[in-house]
C-alpha cells in the first residue's frame, strides 16, 4: 500500500491542497539597470531615468529597443510590446 493519500482515505480533505503550487509573485525590474526593483534602492537609476529613456523591460528584464523622439522616447520589448514616455530636458 502507498503512503500517498487517495480519495478514499479518511484524512482526505481537499485535493487542491495536496502538492499545491505556491502563489505567483510578480517581480519587477529596474528600467535602467535591469536588477530586481526590490533588491536595492535604485535612487541613482531613478535619477537617470528622468533624463534618459529606460534600457531594460521592467516586466521581463529584456533589453529594450529604444528610439528617442523630439517629445521623449519610444521603447519596444520583444515580448511585452511598446511603451513611451517623456524625458526632462535641461
Amino acid at each position: 500500500m502507498s503512503d500517498l493519500p487517495t480519495a478514499g482515505d479518511p484524512g482526505w480533505s481537499d485535493p487542491d491542497t495536496l502538492g499545491a503550487i505556491p502563489p505567483v509573485r510578480t517581480i519587477t525590474y529596474c528600467g535602467y539597470c535591469g536588477e530586481s526593483a526590490s533588491k536595492k534602492s535604485h535612487v541613482l537609476c531613478r535619477q537617470r531615468l528622468e533624463v534618459e529613456p529606460p534600457r531594460m523591460c521592467p516586466t521581463c528584464r529584456r533589453q529594450l529597443i529604444v528610439q528617442e523622439t523630439e517629445d521623449g522616447w519610444v521603447a519596444r520589448c520583444k515580448k511585452h510590446g511598446e511603451t513611451s514616455g517623456t524625458i526632462t530636458r535641461a
